[in-house]
């Protein structure tokens, strides 16, 4: 299966010295817009997607599921299988 660049909203916790911690991911999907709790992070580094781009990896648990989430100059995205 071919993988796309999604990029998605984030609520993001910034703390005072500036770190990102992501906590919930928006995903806008044909049924309208649904919110997944950020379970647990593994690793943040720096990384180039599969599908293009580089930027802040986190690889993480979104809703029980391991997934590469990341944050690209001022965007986030995910890969996914739907475009």
């Amino acid at each position: 299966m071919r993988l796309y660049k999604r990029y998605v909203e984030v609520i993001v916790l910034t703390s005072k010295e500036g770190k990102l911690k992501p906590l919930y991911l928006i995903w806008d999907g044909e049924e309208g817009k649904e919110s997944f709790r950020i379970d647990k992070i593994y690793n943040i580094r720096k990384a180039a997607s599969q599908v293009g781009g580089c930027g802040l990896l986190y690889e993480c648990r979104i809703d029980g599921k391991d997934r590469f989430l990341f944050y690209e100059r001022d965007r986030w995205f995910i890969e996914s299988y739907k475009p």
